[in-house]
């Protein structure tokens, strides 16, 4: 996909992108210039409704960490 930047610095997020990413009027955008390359990311209206559910479906689980904090512990006693 490419957009024509204007006169004034102004471009336009392609309507699939906008869809897919959720990008509304007024979302905010985190802009970083990285190895001569442009990277633009949304910034969440709200952070941590959005981390919510992050690790789901990845096997880990309030119990495996709390397990796996357990097996540390002994480790480090012995």
């Amino acid at each position: 996909m490419q957009t024509t930047v204007s006169v004034r610095g102004q471009t336009v997020i392609p309507s699939e992108i906008r869809r897919e990413l959720e990008i509304e009027p007024n979302s905010k955008l985190e802009w970083e210039l990285r190895d001569g390359y442009i990277e633009v990311r949304p910034i969440p209206a709200d952070p941590m409704k959005a981390s919510l559910g992050l690790l789901r479906g990845r096997g880990l689980t309030t119990e495996s960490l709390l397990e796996e904090r357990q097996r540390e512990r002994l480790r480090e006693r012995h």
